[in-house]
């Protein structure tokens, strides 16, 4: 679980799509059954009002957990948690709409970075391209030691 409510690290493809579907799905069963209830009596009015202070705290740790999810996703792509910022321009009226569609369509579509990044290793255990040091090695005396006995050997 601490996974899925931690900005650090990275997040690729797959997992973020399978965890944003997940999310959204029991988003959408909670808002059809608030929907479809029977609202012509006293009890109707209490299940609702029951759904409706039950889907409060999901709301909540929904928004926490989108936010969370998706700067692991961008730190994936090498890009600050910052740049979720961009969803705000969705208060535009008319074009803000389309941006963070194409944002979210970022999000989902474009390929993680290829071995480690400033955020972490990579999740798929890929190497960078045309890099000879094994993933393991984010510690820069490690790499710059390998590198010396590399440049020696040649």
């Amino acid at each position: 679980m601490t996974d899925y409510f931690t900005y650090e690290g990275r997040l690729n493809r797959r997992p973020y799509f399978l965890r944003m579907a997940a999310y959204y799905g029991i988003y959408l069963i909670i808002w059809i059954i608030v929907v479809l209830a029977d609202y012509g009596n006293d009890i109707g009015i209490i299940i609702f009002m029951f759904l409706l202070l039950l889907s409060i705290p999901f709301h909540f740790v929904g928004f926490i957990f989108v936010v969370m999810q998706s700067i692991q996703r961008l730190h994936d792509l090498n890009k600050s948690g910052w740049y979720l910022l961009i969803i705000l321009v969705g208060l535009i009226p008319l074009i803000g709409g389309f941006i963070v569609l194409g944002f979210e369509l970022y999000l989902l579509l474009v390929k993680g970075t290829t071995g480690p990044n400033r955020f972490g290793p990579d999740p798929l255990g890929r190497e960078a391209e045309g890099d000879i040091y094994p993933v393991q090695s984010l510690n820069s005396e490690v790499v710059d030691a390998e590198y010396e006995e590399d440049r020696k050997q040649k």
